[in-house]
């Protein structure tokens, strides 16, 4: 089966009858190892940034945008796991958190129903192992409404992501970016071209109206932009990343 949402392999509805004995134990981040870039949310673009380049790249549903943290250059490739599987990020994005669950709906209503990955490896479908996600008597326990709590900040926060990006591609502030990576010692014949990603265009930024400009900044939007504009100098850091664990593997 394909993937979902990147790393969702098969997402079922939580039930207390089908899985009231599971527990869940999350070891490592091994489940990112083919991921080269991570959703994020907007208010952690900040946090974000001071380690991964943020781009925006298009959604394929709607046209819409969404910001992402490049931690690859190749496809499959995520250059922040070490050789436990974890990740070396000092923030992880949420996206990664909130791992393997997930709030899904069919569309046509706003109510959101539990789901999780049932094929991820960390679930002990005895409970033997790790932090249960109903007690015996089927109530959830502390940990799933944790989890809960969790997955309902985390879609509010989406949806404000959302509204952030369909005001950058109202002021029509983003414009496509191609980067000419050149790696060292000759590696994969001397560099590579990155395409198919979206910055923030400082000329037009600089051209909004006061206004526009005004309400940015009431909105935190103004932060979020420049901490994108400042990671991008973090593509270095990610070149020389892909570069030495190049010449490991070679």
């Amino acid at each position: 089966m394909s993937k979902q949402l990147l790393i969702y392999n098969n997402i079922q509805p939580v039930s207390s009858e089908t899985h009231r004995d599971w527990a869940i134990q999350i070891e490592n981040h091994a489940f990112t190892a083919e991921m080269n870039s991570v959703p994020l949310l907007a208010t952690e673009i900040a946090s974000v940034a001071r380690e991964l380049p943020v781009i925006f790249a298009k959604t394929q549903d709607d046209g819409g945008f969404v910001p992402l943290g490049v931690m690859g250059l190749k496809k499959g490739q995520n250059l922040f796991l070490d050789d436990k599987k974890r990740l070396t990020l000092r923030y992880v994005p949420g996206f990664i958190r909130r791992y393997p669950f997930a709030f899904a709906n069919d569309g046509k209503s706003e109510n959101f129903t539990l789901c999780i990955d049932d094929q991820y490896e960390g679930w002990s479908k005895d409970g033997s192992q790790g932090k249960r996600l109903f007690t015996e008597s089927g109530e959830q326990t502390d940990e799933l409404k944790g989890v809960m709590d969790f997955l309902k900040d985390y879609q509010y926060r989406a949806e404000l992501t959302n509204v952030f990006c369909k005001k950058l591609s109202e002021l029509e502030l983003l414009e496509p970016m191609e980067a000419n990576i050149k790696l060292k010692d000759g590696q994969e014949g001397g560099g590579f071209n990155l395409t198919g990603f979206y910055v923030v265009n400082r000329e037009k930024l600089k051209a909004l109206k006061d206004e526009e400009v005004l309400d940015l900044f009431k909105k935190d939007g103004l932060e979020i932009i420049f901490s994108h504009l400042q990671s991008l100098q973090n593509l270095n850091g990610l070149v020389n990343k892909y570069s030495e664990q190049s010449k490991t593997a070679a």
